[in-house]
């Protein structure tokens, strides 16, 4: 990894938390790589107790016209004057009896007179003569998210307008972080795995070049590895056995590329060798395990395990892990404690003497 500035660059963490705390005085535009999770944040932010009197408002900018901004004029007879006024979209939550955090998705590609409109609205949170919803003194809340200007995809943010706020590059998550989102959200034990192994399948196009997995700029055409391509993977291989494998192929290859396609099915090969889970639980003891050298097939085994494991099925199979190689079984340690299924592996006997007597791996 290239060496980063403190302060250059936050994480999707990070910027949440930045909104959270500092949003209702301070709006931010969040600049990031494509689909590394930008648009996410409010999904993120919607999960925070602390933030649960909020109305959470989504605005796809790029799509807007200024009249979605600026209002849709009607008009009314003051002291004898017929005037024009604006209403507001709807989409923008003046109208709403709760605080709002308004999140401005690809605001960079919006045209500029959308953008113009906006400006206020990041500024003092206020459209024309309407202002965004303060309740009992607590403040809406407005940010935006955008590409990288180097990415080509026409985002463009003026310098004028990049005055009103704070302008924050998002960085991609790593392959560590992207796996404990990826265990709490139902990602495809395989796929998992694979990241697991092949980490630089997330690195930056500013980590240098020959990554056959990820986009550079103006280099690349067509699917590669991203958090969200990552996503859509998972659902192909949650498919498998509806379609035929040739649909499989041809999917992950629209989804991620053709390298990362073909590396990830040989995963799936490697998981097709595997005993079934039904089969593991059984017989922990005398069921087939990989050999030490079939890295594949041990991470393979680790994940699913984790996806797969619940209360009655942790005894047994911390029977069968501990035939694994001793780095395997560390693997499985660490990744779930940091997962959602850490209270069944802390309430669990056998888990807990392993690691006592391997406190040193966790």
């Amino acid at each position: 990894m290239s060496e980063v500035t403190l302060g250059a660059v936050v994480s999707l963490a990070e910027a949440a938390d930045m909104v959270e705390h500092i949003g209702p005085n301070l709006s931010y535009i969040f600049q990031g790589e494509m689909g590394i999770g930008k648009s996410a944040i409010l999904q993120t932010l919607s999960t925070r107790p602390s933030l649960s009197g909020y109305r959470f408002v989504y605005a796809e900018t790029q799509t807007f016209d200024v009249g979605d901004v600026s209002g849709c004029p009607f008009t009314e007879l003051i002291n004898g004057v017929k005037v024009t006024r604006f209403a507001p979209n709807i989409l923008t939550g003046v109208h709403e009896d709760k605080p709002i955090i308004f999140m401005a998705d690809e605001v960079g590609k919006a045209m500029r007179p959308v953008q113009n409109s906006m400006l206020r609205l990041f500024q003092s949170h206020k459209i024309g003569e309407y202002s965004l919803p303060v309740v009992n003194g607590v403040s809406s809340i407005v940010f935006g998210t955008t590409n990288l200007a180097v990415e080509g995809l026409g985002d463009h943010v003026q310098q004028h307008a990049q005055n009103r706020v704070s302008m924050v590059e998002v960085r991609k998550p790593n392959a560590l972080e992207w796996i404990v989102w990826a265990m709490a959200n139902g990602i495809h034990p395989i796929l998992i795995a694979w990241v697991k192994k092949f980490q630089h399948c997330l690195a930056s196009h500013r980590d240098g070049e020959g990554n056959p997995y990820i986009a550079y700029p103006s280099k690349t055409h067509g699917a590669f590895v991203s958090p969200r391509s990552l996503e859509n993977a998972s659902h192909t291989l949650w498919a498998r056995g509806k379609v035929t494998e040739n649909a499989i192929v041809a999917t992950l290859r629209g989804c991620v590329g053709a390298a990362a396609a073909a590396d990830i099915m040989t995963f799936v090969q490697t998981f097709d060798r595997l005993p079934t889970w039904e089969a593991t639980i059984a017989d922990p003891a005398g069921c087939m395990v990989p050999s030490a050298q079939d890295f594949a097939a041990n991470y393979v085994t680790v994940f699913s395990g984790i996806q797969l494991v619940d209360k009655a099925t942790m005894g047994p199979f911390i029977t069968y892990l501990k035939r694994l190689p001793k780095e395997y079984q560390g693997v499985f340690a660490l990744n779930i404690l940091a997962s959602p299924k850490r209270h069944i592996a802390l309430a669990n006997r056998p888990f807990i003497v392993w690691s006592t007597d391997n406190t040193w791996m966790v």
